[in-house]
């Protein structure tokens, strides 16, 4: 794939006592973007001596993009940015955010480079970036009880197709009701939009996962669908392997209508997230 590489624009300042939002920053109409590459860095000074903070993605509260009308694409917590990430890459490779582990003056830096194959179409473009920057306390953990002083760089480029017009992503994310035993999750896909990838993670990790059942328009998808297939799949096709706690569908596309059926089996009782990448249908487009 061949892009053209362009630069949105760089944050830096210093996280304070309290959400900073900023201004809305135009990606350039150069063609349908093919994906943002994202570079953070964080330093503390003056932090907890010899600690490890919460993973870097903490520092960023809201991550939005939106098309040129003002319809979301997506807006997640950056902590969502590593499991979107993940849906998409197609080498299968994942990127962690690291932590800041300080040194014995409560110093420390950490930084955080990846590529998020994010596709705005075309016609939606020049698509919209909304930025809001955590308070100081999202660094902040039972071992580091302190950030300090606490900066932050984040520099964003654009990638543009070249000759390819892919239709723009859709992303939802949410936290269902969840106990032990069946939880029906089918009301929370977008409905009405063809479903790419769904995706969702357990916060107690793979003990606590029973079973995947999917149908649609009255046929099945998937049966009780095992944690073994999960991990067989990603041993495959993921180089990364096997993540403890997520669990990413391989399913065919479908439309999200009123027949849309999924249910997730829990052996214990432990939050659910979910993830749906969806596109507009093309039908629905002419």
């Amino acid at each position: 794939m061949r892009v053209l590489s362009q630069p949105v624009f760089t944050y830096a300042g210093t996280l304070v006592a309290a959400l900073q939002q900023q201004n809305t920053k135009i990606i350039g109409n150069f063609g349908p973007v093919a994906g943002l590459w994202l570079d953070l860095s964080i330093a503390l000074s003056g932090g907890t001596h010899s600690e490890t903070s919460n993973t870097i993605d903490n520092a960023i509260q809201q991550f939005e993009l939106d098309n040129q009308f003002g319809s979301v694409l997506i807006q997640c917590p950056g902590t969502d940015l590593s499991v979107i990430n993940d849906l998409l890459q197609p080498r299968g490779v994942r990127t962690s955010p690291p932590a800041v582990t300080t040194d014995g003056s409560g110093n420390g830096t950490a930084e955080w480079h990846f590529y998020l194959p994010y596709q705005v179409q075309a016609a939606d473009m020049p698509a919209q970036l909304k930025l809001t920057f955590n308070a100081t306390a999202g660094l902040v953990n039972a071992s580091l009880t302190s950030a300090g002083t606490a900066t932050y760089t984040l520099n964003v480029r654009a990638a543009y197709l070249v000759g390819i017009d892919n239709p723009s992503l859709y992303s939802t994310m949410s936290n269902p009701f969840h106990q032990q035993g069946d939880n029906t999750v089918g009301n929370y896909l977008p409905n009405g939009f063809q479903e790419e990838q769904f995706a969702f993670t357990l916060a107690g990790g793979d003990g606590d996962f029973g079973y995947l059942t999917m149908f649609q328009s009255g046929g099945t998808i998937v049966v009780q669908q095992p944690l073994n297939d999960f991990i067989d799949a990603d041993t495959m096709l993921m180089q990364s392997g096997h993540l403890s706690g997520e669990y990413i569908t391989r399913i065919p596309q479908f439309t999200v209508d009123n027949t849309s059926m999924a249910t997730i089996n829990l052996k214990t009782d432990t939050p659910i997230r979910l993830y749906n990448l969806a596109t507009i249908p093309q039908k629905q487009r002419n």
